[in-house]
């Protein structure tokens, strides 16, 4: 990485302004003043057009492009389209049992729009946006990369993005702008994940696929989308400072769209961010921010045994995750260190971690195509009152954590993960990786495992 950084340095500023310049004559949305998180809906959208740097040329038409841009400047209306899929393995030997899977293959198909119809492009504009999901096993003999969390057995899991669900509206929600677009505030069908917590290569579709970088659910007690209020608050215009919050129903699964939770039990995930960039030009820019999260215990997380319901032994409890990042030309470099007292999570059984501290490099472009290296090392030390439910169980709760994992080691995980995102074609991502776990939590026949995978993703 260093001898990369150092082959950067005497790249041709002009070949900079030719990508900038060819970038800027292809068809896009209008063009944001803050970055935003890549998995947020409007973000995804506006990155839904033909980039350059790619290795091969392109897959779709570009009238299609022209077509969208159109719609947009006549009607308020952004589309996009998309499928990803991803296999990920590891040897059978390095499985929790000699019978679990150790194989995941998986894609879903995702339709996102947005429709500002109030004051487009003005003060108080507003409008609806919306997804369709559905993430499904491709083969009939392989479940998806997600559920491999409970064959492997790391503490981190290996993925949270691939997970099986029939196609929902996982997002819809409205969206309310202010005067000068300082504030706006959502309300509906909403994902915490995606407005809070910014990382730049917070993507697991394309970028990293470790949770600690994604999507850090056995850390920060995050649900899946569900009835919700989020807000933005940029608190001085042009500074990039910027405060936000969520609070989310917790009593929802993965894969439903239902409201009933928040109003049945009242329990919640809430979150609020403080944070700010610094920019010296559009892809050149450092940043930190600090969050602080609760999370209620989940009433609804548990399984239905003859005519009795066993809860998962979940807990309410509140943390601080603590993150920056810094740019040298195409090397970013970051690090964050969150703690955390709530057990079970939004998703019932993933929060399990106390402390997690990561580190990473991250170079950009490299040898001039479109996209990143990434590496990324992480420490992270389960609760001891969790890991105890499941060495010794006292009740029906505890030993229901059993039936899923029969041991957990209430020592420290190390983990590294490393990967290349391609621009192949120009609509077309691709991304090889590997990841690596010493000391898995919850896998005692192993002090070793290596998680190879692949990506793809096209999107138009």
């Amino acid at each position: 990485m260093l001898f990369l950084f150092l082959l950067s340095t005497g790249v041709n500023y002009a070949q900079v302004i030719q990508q900038d310049v060819e970038a800027d004559s292809l068809p896009h949305y209008p063009k944001d003043e803050d970055p935003a998180i890549p998995i947020d809906v409007e973000a995804d959208l506006n990155a839904s057009f033909p980039k350059p740097g790619s290795v091969l040329g392109t897959i779709i038409p570009g009238n299609y492009f022209d077509w969208k841009v159109d719609l947009y400047k006549r009607t308020g209306i952004k589309l996009g389209i998309s499928y990803q899929a991803m296999f990920l393995g590891v040897p059978q030997s390095q499985t929790v049992t000699e019978t679990s899977r150790n194989t995941g293959l998986g894609g879903f198909l995702l339709l996102e729009a947005q429709w500002h119809f109030i004051n487009k492009g003005k003060d108080y504009e507003g409008g609806i946006t919306a997804t369709l999901d559905w993430r499904h096993n491709l083969g009939s003999n392989n479940g998806m990369p997600g559920d491999l969390f409970f064959d492997v057995g790391s503490g981190i899991g290996v993925d949270a993005t691939f997970l099986p669900w029939d196609p929902y509206a996982s997002i819809l929600f409205w969206e309310q702008h202010l005067k000068k677009d300082r504030f706006w505030f959502r309300i509906g069908q909403t994902a915490p994940a995606a407005m809070m917590d910014f990382f730049r290569y917070k993507d697991a579709r394309v970028s990293f696929t470790g949770i600690p970088n994604t999507f850090p659910t056995t850390v920060v007690p995050y649900g899946p989308p569900s009835l919700g209020f989020g807000f933005n608050w940029n608190l001085k215009q042009g500074s990039h400072l910027y405060l936000k919050g969520v609070v989310n129903d917790l009593n929802v699964d993965a894969g439903e769209f239902d409201w009933s939770g928040l109003f049945e039990y009242g329990e919640i995930y809430t979150a609020l961010e403080i944070g700010k960039h610094w920019f010296r030009t559009s892809k050149d820019f450092d940043h930190a921010h600090l969050m602080f999260f609760y999370a209620d215990k989940k009433s609804t997380a548990g399984v239905d045994i003859g005519d009795q319901f066993i809860p998962f032994p979940t807990s309410a409890g509140w943390g601080f995750k603590v993150h920056g990042s810094k740019q040298w030309n195409q090397l970013v470099g970051f690090a964050n260190y969150t703690y955390n007292k709530a057990e079970g999570g939004g998703f019932g059984i993933f929060t399990g971690i106390q402390h997690s501290a990561t580190a990473g490099l991250v170079y950009n472009d490299l040898f001039k195509i479109s996209g990143e290296m990434g590496l990324a090392f992480n420490l992270s030390s389960p609760i001891k009152d969790w890991a105890n439910s499941i060495n010794n169980p006292q009740n029906p709760s505890e030993f229901l954590l059993t039936q899923v994992w029969t041991v957990a080691r209430d020592t420290p995980q190390y983990s590294t993960e490393i990967y290349w995102r391609i621009l192949l074609l120009k609509q077309l991502w691709v991304t090889p990786g590997i990841q690596l776990f010493m000391n898995p939590t919850y896998n005692t026949r192993t002090d070793f495992i290596i998680a190879p995978s692949f990506k793809a993703r096209v999107y138009f």
